[in-house]
């Protein structure tokens, strides 16, 4: 069916098409609904859940004749919310989550719902991996859209690049397929442009050989924050391909507080042995574990560290270098959190991503650099200071602004990081605002709108 069909269909025919693929506002169903990982104050006036694409060009025209902002959610993973728009229309991929494996192509071809994990399972048997981040539940789709750091990005890229095709429903009801022969630019778009553009429907990914892999931690104590983060600093700069390192703050099992360094290794082990032993040089190790693994059995490990039903804010920064003075404001903030379920995160890009020409993707910064970001989390019985752990994300990056690059990764700002949303493509932002305009003249689907499908 296409666009002209839905477009003129009435209201009262939409909703009969979707009329058990609705829920409202109000109702036991919707009372019920478990809708993201983060808590959010906004209430959705319909969530619709949508199980083909034809459900989702319905959708699209019903939220249209309605006047409703539209909001699409994947993962759910977004962390202002911003999946479930306030009084809006949500059109919920959780169902449209096929998945096939082309072996000999070395390719996934997914729908918009399928998360990291799911994909991750799907590859296995066939000895392939997915450019992947440390959260199994995150839907594919808005991680890759974003850009997409991942545990093997020095080797695999980001996600953004795995991106060989998409089914794109636009907000007229018209289904566009996005690859290298048709709507090229669309393509361009999606690798990085935060997916402004419609709703995507499915992905087509390039998969990559499931090499041995060391992952795991090594946490030092937290009075040598300066010194871990100098060493780390200059042993990211000349890491290899094969080496991705994420330091965080975090409490150790018995709640003391520790600067941890989660290395992944993507490669020879032997070799990965001696890298990972550099870093565990950097410092006094007061507890590790770093063991051969697979991606499957480190996201299926890592979930068990990611909580529902929390309250979040968030913010980050590029960097080029992680200067004396930005070590000591992270130093200071991370041994005050004002929330024990707070956190700061640096992760650097190099390698793959790194040597890929900026103007090839919409994504905004191609050169190695690292990424700074600060995540205050609180519970729903600590909402009366919810200002004081906003405040301290803040604080930290007052301090830091002056060091970092303009930009940084979207998947961290908020709505309210206006100048940093700018500059988030950089060079690029000219030909995306012009694709954009193309795809959605209307603004229906504007970042402030339908950020993600996380």
């Amino acid at each position: 069916m296409n666009n002209t069909d839905w477009n003129q269909k009435t209201v009262q025919e939409l909703e009969d098409f979707l009329k058990n693929k609705i829920v409202l506002q109000g109702s036991e169903e919707y009372a019920a609904l478990k809708i993201g990982w983060a808590v959010t104050n906004n209430k959705p006036a319909i969530i619709c859940f949508c199980s083909t694409t034809e459900d989702v060009q319905a959708a699209v025209t019903l939220a249209g004749k309605k006047k409703l902002p539209l909001s699409v959610r994947g993962g759910g993973h977004d962390w202002q919310g911003r999946s479930v728009a306030h009084q809006g229309f949500v059109i919920d991929l959780e169902h449209l989550n096929t998945i096939v494996i082309d072996p000999d192509a070395k390719v996934a071809t997914i729908g918009g719902g399928v998360t990291a994990l799911k994909l991750i399972n799907a590859a296995d048997p066939y000895g392939l991996i997915a450019t992947v981040g440390n959260c199994g539940e995150i839907g594919m789709t808005g991680y890759s859209l974003v850009g997409g750091y991942g545990l093997t990005s020095p080797s695999t890229g980001l996600a953004a690049d795995s991106i060989i095709g998409a089914e794109v429903v636009l907000a007229n009801g018209q289904i566009v397929t996005a690859s290298e022969a048709e709507n090229p630019d669309l393509l361009w778009g999606l690798r990085g442009g935060g997916g402004s553009f419609g709703v995507v429907t499915s992905l087509r990914l390039s998969l990559y050989p499931a090499k041995p892999l060391l992952a795991g931690f090594i946490m030092f104590p937290l009075s040598e924050t300066e010194t871990i983060l100098h060493g780390y600093n200059k042993l990211m700069k000349s890491a290899p391909d094969e080496l991705s390192a994420i330091v965080a703050f975090k409490p150790a099992p018995d709640g003391t507080k520790v600067i941890m360094i989660a290395p992944t290794w993507y490669g020879d082990v032997e070799e990965g042995q001696r890298v990972i032993d550099s870093i565990r040089k950097l410092g006094n190790p007061v507890m590790e574990q770093v063991t051969e693994t697979t991606i499957k059995d480190l996201l299926e490990s890592l979930s068990n560290f990611i909580e529902n039903g929390h309250f979040h804010y968030c913010t980050t920064r590029w960097m080029s270098d992680v200067a004396p003075e930005v070590m000591t404001a992270i130093a200071d903030a991370a041994s005050q959190p004002t929330s024990a379920l707070s956190g700061i995160g640096l992760m650097h890009l190099h390698g793959a991503p790194a040597r890929v020409p900026l103007s090839e993707t919409a994504f905004g910064l191609r050169e190695a650099h690292f990424a700074v970001s600060a995540l205050a989390e609180w519970t729903t019985e600590d909402t009366a200071n919810a200002d004081i752990h906003k405040k301290w994300v803040d604080d930290l990056f007052e301090k830091i602004d002056s060091y970092a690059l303009p930009g940084g990764y979207l998947a961290f700002m908020g709505n309210d990081d206006k100048e940093q949303l700018a500059n988030a493509h950089g060079s690029n932002l000219p030909r995306l605002q012009s694709v954009r305009k193309k795809f959605d003249p209307n603004g229906v689907f504007s970042r402030e709108q339908v950020p993600l499908a996380r």
